[in-house]
This record gives C-alpha cells, structure tokens and sequence, in this order.
C-alpha cells in the first residue's frame, strides 16, 4: 500500500486527477504521480537539485 501525506505537491496532483476524472481514476491519477515524482528524482541526479520544488517569491 501507497501512503502519501496530504501537504505534498504529489498528492495535490493525485487530488486533482482523482476530482477531475473521478473515483475509478485513483490508479491513473497514482501512476501520474508517480510519473511526475520520478522526472524529478531523474533531473535532480542529472542536475543535482530539483528547481520546481523550491519556493519562489519575496524573501
């Protein structure tokens, strides 16, 4: 089983998959999370930081 807190932007994609196509879509909208979670461990070993995640705006 897959557990994911609810404050991650993986599971606000997650959420908003699940709210747009429905319920019967929990497997679809986990494997866009997933795939979205694994271009970001690619480019931060490619790279060495992953930049979407940071915070942006004021200091």
């Amino acid at each position: 089983m897959q557990r994911c807190s609810a404050d991650t932007p993986m599971r606000r994609l997650r959420d908003r998959i699940i709210q747009r196509r429905g319920t019967p879509a929990r497997n679809v909208a986990k494997a866009a999370a997933a795939r979205k979670l694994l271009t970001l461990v690619y480019y931060a070993l490619r790279d060495g930081e992953v930049r979407c995640l940071a915070k942006t705006g004021p200091a």
